[in-house]
């Protein structure tokens, strides 16, 4: 059953979003692809966008799942993703690790949610 999401962990992994920078966010090649495959080829900073949107509320919530060596903490959790050429808003399924250091985060997914809740 999905949680509130720590307000630290979110606040750090829109801090990385924010940032732009590819040294702070790095994709999953799997990720990256299947973003750009279901949303028509949108740019990543879209996805940043639509996350930082989603983290913004204190009301998210989302699973803690296990986070693999050299990561802080993963949660997973849904968002909307409203496509800048006026296509139909999407909710979408996100996952992001927050390496060790907790500074640089790992996109493990963001894609169409198969599922309406968690």
């Amino acid at each position: 059953m999905a949680q509130p999401i720590p307000e630290p962990w979110r606040k750090r992994v829109i801090t990385a979003l924010e940032t732009g920078d590819d040294k702070v966010i790095a994709w999953t090649p799997q990720a990256f692809q299947r973003w750009k495959s279901e949303t028509n080829c949108a740019w990543s900073y879209e996805a940043h966008d639509a996350i930082i949107a989603a983290l913004s509320s204190p009301d998210i919530t989302g699973n803690d799942t296990s986070p693999q060596e050299g990561q802080r903490a993963v949660y997973e959790f849904l968002f909307s993703y409203h496509p800048q050429n006026g296509g139909s808003p999407r909710t979408m399924y996100g996952k992001i690790a927050l390496k060790s250091d907790g500074v640089r985060i790992l996109i493990l997914s963001a894609h169409t949610a198969e599922r309406s809740s968690l």
